[in-house]
């Protein structure tokens, strides 16, 4: 076997260098498919969407009670009673049988239709019924706990712009107009290439110097969370010819990500595969954990070489890969939540490399977390991380930091 030796990483671009470049590669996904609304949560529209009819598409009744004219309730009062004959009862999905004429009114339920001649409800609280007569104790005005026709939608309105990512709400008002399918953009394909020769996936016996992928399922995880849809996975073996086969056999994505560890250092073939397929961009960040991470384009196709470690791997995954991956798939940008409290001890920070430094928050203050890169617990024992300038060498117990949780 031929000997390839070592090629440490000499040069690093700053992290807001990187995220830049990462920022331009990252083109938005212009295919279109029509889904049920059923699976468009989470999606985002491709066209506008304009109501063909009226919501609600009659006047309703907005509480249980009665159905009057406005002007048979005035100057009602509990010692002054209006008393209204009852005429019929309407529920919810029926239809009202009669016109409501002065001194009548009908019994009447949530969202069923108003009677022609009615204009508001009576809460049913505020009444009070004996044989077919009914007592009102208290005026209502003109409209008064009623949905009028066409007060949320009208008929012709847009509803919704393109461009809109689809939450609940969304939903329910495409529902409510009676759309059944709706066309989204198409989530950006990304391939997985898991490298390394150690690597086995969960499930499988561990042979000596073996351990698991990990990496893969964070990664995946990240993905869906953030519009994305995994279109190809694989464990790639480290030599030059599997690598090219493996960006060939991702023909199909529009992203594709190596993650995993180089038995050569420095993932270095990666650095190969991407000159004879394409072109490097940029290897190695001047951050901490995640230094070598790579960023190429081969068929026209970004190509993120992740970290082997599993800290490095999902910590670029946070701060680097969500904000391409959201502006692939046309998302608003991503702003996690936020907490400031106050460290509880002093962090030794590395001077030159900006540093993502995971934390847990406990008692209200940012409890050190980070391990090792090495070490997936730095991670899943954290609650969030905060970000150390690469010109700070120290951050001191008891100065104010932003947690940002996971």
């Amino acid at each position: 076997m031929k000997t390839r030796t070592m090629r440490p990483i000499r040069e690093t671009i700053p992290i807001e260098d990187a995220r830049r470049f990462l920022m331009d590669a990252a083109g938005p996904i212009d295919r279109i498919e029509r889904l049920s609304i059923d699976d468009a949560a989470g999606r985002v529209l491709a066209a506008p969407v304009v109501s063909t009819i009226d919501v609600p598409p009659f006047d309703r009744a907005a509480m249980d009670g009665y159905a009057v004219i406005a002007h048979d309730t005035f100057g009602a009062s509990r010692h002054e009673a209006k008393v209204l004959r009852s005429v019929e009862t309407v529920y919810t999905g029926g239809t009202p049988s009669r016109r409501i004429s002065p001194g009548e009114c009908a019994e009447i339920s949530t969202g069923a239709p108003l009677p022609t001649g009615a204009d508001a409800v009576v809460m049913v609280e505020e009444t009070e019924r004996m044989d077919g007569a009914v007592r009102v104790f208290t005026p209502v005005y003109p409209g008064q706990h009623v949905g009028r026709r066409a007060g949320d939608i009208a008929a012709g309105q847009p509803v919704l712009n393109a461009e809109t990512p689809l939450n609940p709400a969304r939903i329910g008002a495409l529902a409510a107009i009676g759309a059944r399918q709706v066309d989204v953009y198409d989530r950006p394909q990304v391939a997985i290439l898991s490298t390394g020769n150690e690597i086995v996936e969960p499930g499988q016996p561990l042979a000596p110097g073996q351990i698991y992928n990990i990496n893969r399922f964070t990664l995946s995880s990240i993905i869906h969370a953030h519009g994305g849809a995994i279109t190809v996975t694989s464990t790639v073996p480290d030599t030059l010819p599997d690598l090219l086969r493996a960006i060939d056999s991702a023909a199909s994505a529009d992203l594709i990500i190596f993650s995993g560890g180089s038995s050569v250092g420095e993932r270095d073939l990666i650095v190969d595969a991407l000159q004879e397929a394409g072109e490097v961009i940029f290897h190695g960040i001047a951050v901490k954990p995640g230094k070598p991470t790579i960023l190429g384009r081969a068929g026209g196709r970004p190509v993120l070489g992740m970290p082997g470690n599993p800290t490095s791997c999902l910590s670029n995954a946070h701060v680097l890969l969500i904000p391409m991956l959201r502006k692939m798939a046309r998302l608003p940008e991503y702003v996690p939540q936020t907490v400031t409290v106050p460290l509880s001890r002093r962090i030794v920070s590395t001077t030159g490399r900006h540093q993502i430094y995971t934390v847990r928050v406990i008692d209200g203050t940012a409890v050190p977390a980070f391990k090792g890169s090495s070490d997936i617990t730095s991670m899943a024992h954290a609650d969030g991380y905060i970000e150390i300038p690469a010109q700070t060498d120290i951050v001191e117990a008891g100065e104010m930091v932003n947690v940002k949780l996971f």
